[in-house]
């Protein structure tokens, strides 16, 4: 007879799915797949055109992203204290298109407040960008009035479509898990396609038109479905299902036991893909591409883990027991997978070079392996949304307003672990001790809160014992690991992927023991590591024969700056032409501090005011290794070291300069392409005196020649005088040589 009904409801179930399949849920599951894409198109956009103005530097980026967050927050948060008063689906799906509509419609309106802003930001630039604490206050303040409605409005739609897409009480889990993945799962395709496709053939203005068609496509689709006969009905729980189904064992301090464990799990679970994201930007390199990778691997998981466990959730009829359990996984699978990728640069190195000749396919290669890698700890993180809105649900009547404070509370953890992982706990504790105290907050909350929610619903002291053994061993595994070898982390082998010993090695051997051998011919010794806001910068000394030591500075494992010969010749020269050449000097600016021997070289000259910008905080401290070669130039009271964003502080600063250098890391590297396009050279020239001279060093090397000769024609179409100078006969570095006027270089000189 159990057979028998277990089969019946399992045959009715699968009758009522393909039912709603063919009804208009299903096209709103679509539309809510499609407002994910459309989510994370218009975070990437808007953030690029924000920091276009606020600048790139760690702050302001996260100012961005928190603004982003929290308001998708309060959105959820004010959602549910107002959507449990709908009485119809028609309402709801009405208010849904509104919201979609007003997001569209925004997208339209922010590049024109962008304009206002940019001359009023300027000035609050020019007043506080030496006052750290004030002047990122008023940026928070500033990107808070230009975003917060739209990602309010972004976060109010999840618990609209919850009160809407849930009609049984009993099946909740199963169907917030996949309204949650379905909009997750377009999340990660809109990031994917912007970050590879949709910027490179649209552009930003057409990707963002591409965003808006689609959100007032919804929106406009929306009300017309809201005019649909079977869309006028009451949403109140059907007669079959009483108001209130739950269990005894679903109490009040269950829910808010499951609240708890999903506030710190949002704090988790953003700390820790800060931390694997910073990670991976030293093993597979630190560009937007291998960024973007990261960002959709870990999204799909959680898509994939939600809809999981939200279907297992209502078979089982243990929503308590897989949160616990999950979340324990989670912790221990994070720094499991943390220990295997944080060792792995020679593996990553070999895949590099094996697929170099095709990008594509190493594209796709890198993302498989990047998702297996993950997939583990994301698909447990994402149990915690289905999996607690059961737990703290009791009643259809109020469902919106229990999800929508429930993800509210999540997201506000969310923020407090991206903005603690990198401002608070990579700075004071660096990446491996960071995960390691990660995963015991998360064990140790699921122990204290896991204890009641056993208690509750199991009522059996084995289950309580068996879940402290399980947390217990998984803070001793949390005492040992991640434990990674720094030298081999320093300098990244995913831009020197032609080594031989890596290369002869097979992919096992190559994942589990290949720092051990690459090490073996390592020589040189690590004698700075600074893991901090600005990002990851290391000092390495080689000693050679005759017992000569040089210093090499790297930043996210790519060299910047050297004592050796050939660095050297480049580093004086980009200091020394451009002030042989100006006919009287007095204030000079140097983008990119690195070693500081170009910045030192300008102070032999008799200039009156040297700005040097630096976006990287731990840079300043690498360059006390040089103070022999770069006359003390950090200490200099001339020098005025400014922590911001180089190409931020030429467009809004009101000084002008006589000679102005750029000597910025390899454009391949994120973030730092903005600096060798035509709009910088345009800004550059913008901020030079009268026959002002500009200096702008580039590469051959790690470039092919299509991209050397745009970076020269593009210079010349600002600078149509310039001149293009090698550094030396043999050397690889070229300098290209700009200036204000008519003037060109004085031959007598």
């Amino acid at each position: 007879m159990a057979k028998y009904k277990t089969k019946k409801n399992t045959t009715k179930l699968k009758m009522e799915t393909q039912d709603r399949l063919k009804t208009p849920y299903f096209l709103v599951l679509c539309f809510f797949f499609i407002s994910g894409m459309t989510g994370l198109i218009y975070e990437i956009l808007w953030t690029r055109m924000i920091v276009k103005i606020i600048g790139n530097a760690p702050f302001a980026i996260s100012i961005v992203l928190t603004v982003f967050m929290g308001g998708l927050g309060l959105g959820s948060y004010l959602a549910s204290r107002y959507i449990d008063r709908l009485k119809t689906s028609r309402e709801l799906v009405k208010t849904y298109g509104i919201l979609e509509l007003t997001i569209g419609a925004y997208g339209l309106v922010l590049p024109v407040l962008l304009i206002v802003f940019k001359p009023l930001y300027a000035l609050l630039y020019n007043f506080l960008f030496a006052h750290f604490l004030v002047y990122n206050l008023f940026t928070f303040l500033g990107c808070a009035l230009l975003l917060l409605l739209p990602v309010t409005c972004m976060g109010a739609t999840l618990p609209v479509l919850s009160r809407f897409y849930v009609t049984k009480i009993s099946r909740i889990g199963t169907s917030l898990g996949r309204l949650y993945s379905i909009n997750t799962i377009g999340g990660a395709l809109g990031s994917l396609f912007c970050g590879f496709w949709i910027i490179n053939f649209w552009g930003i203005w057409g990707s963002l038109a591409f965003a808006i068609l689609l959100n007032t496509g919804i929106g406009l689709s929306s009300f017309y479905l809201g005019t649909r006969k079977e869309y006028r009905e009451s949403i109140n729980p059907q007669k079959d299902e009483p108001s209130i189904t739950k269990k005894p064992e679903y109490t009040r301090i269950v829910g808010v036991a499951a609240l708890v464990i999903f506030a710190v799990s949002g704090f988790c679970s953003m700390a820790y893909e800060v931390i694997w994201t910073k990670l991976l930007g030293l093993i597979v390199g630190p560009t937007t591409y291998s960024f973007t990778i990261v960002l959709v691997t870990f999204i799909t998981g959680l898509a994939v883990g939600s809809m999981f466990f939200g279907w297992l959730a209502d078979r089982t009829g243990k929503p308590g027991f897989l949160l616990v359990y999950t979340q324990i996984a989670a912790a221990v699978s994070a720094l499991f997978i943390s220990q295997l990728l944080g060792n792995s640069q020679a593996f990553f190195s070999k895949l590099i070079f094996t697929f170099k000749d095709n990008f594509s396919l190493l594209m796709m290669v890198k993302s498989s392996l990047l998702f297996s890698f993950m997939f583990l700890p994301t698909f447990f993180l994402g149990a915690t949304f289905p999996l607690v809105g059961k737990l703290y649900t009791s009643t259809l009547n109020v469902i919106g307003k229990s999800i929508g404070f429930a993800y509210s509370i999540n997201t506000l953890g969310a923020v407090l672990g991206s903005f603690s992982a990198g401002f608070i706990l990579i700075p004071l504790l660096g990446k491996e001790n960071s995960l390691s105290l990660l995963s015991v907050i998360q064990l140790a909350t699921v122990l204290i809160t896991g204890s009641f929610i056993t208690v509750r619903t199991w009522g059996k002291v084995k289950a309580l014992i068996s879940l402290s053994i399980a947390v217990l061993i998984g803070i001793i595994f949390s005492s040992y690991y991640p434990h990674w070898d720094r030298t081999a982390l320093s300098t990244g082998k995913y831009q020197r992927f032609d080594i031989p010993v890596i290369n002869g090695m097979g992919w096992l051997e190559a994942l589990v023991k290949g720092n051990e051998k690459v090490e073996v011919s390592t020589r040189g010794e690590l004698v700075y590591f600074g893991d901090g806001v600005g990002g990851f910068t290391t000092v390495i000394k080689y000693t050679d024969v005759a017992g000569k030591k040089d210093y090499c500075l790297f930043n996210s494992g790519k060299p910047d700056a050297s004592t050796q010969k050939g660095d050297m010749v480049t580093q004086i020269m980009l200091a020394h032409f451009p002030l042989i050449f100006h006919p009287n000097p007095e204030k000079v600016l140097v983008l990119g501090l690195a070693s500081g021997i170009t910045a030192g070289e300008t102070l032999l000259y008799p200039i009156e005011k040297l700005d040097v910008l630096d976006i990287n905080q731990q840079v300043i401290a690498a360059s006390n290794f040089f103070r022999p070669w770069n006359n003390k130039v950090v200490s200099n009271p001339k020098a005025h070291i400014i922590v911001q964003d180089g190409r931020a502080h030429i467009e809004l600063t009101k000084n002008k300069y006589d000679v102005i250098i750029s000597e910025p890391s390899n454009p391949w590297m994120a973030g730092l392409a903005n600096l060798f396009t035509r709009e910088f050279f345009e800004l550059v020239k913008n901020r030079l005196n009268d026959k002002g001279i500009f200096v702008q060093w580039v590469h051959s090397y790690q470039m092919d020649w299509n991209t050397f000769t745009l970076i020269g024609r593009t210079f010349q179409k600002v600078f149509p005088n310039g001149n293009l100078a090698r550094t030396s006969d043999t050397g690889v570095d070229f300098l290209l040589i700009g200036f204000k006027g008519d003037n060109g270089l004085d031959m007598d000189t």
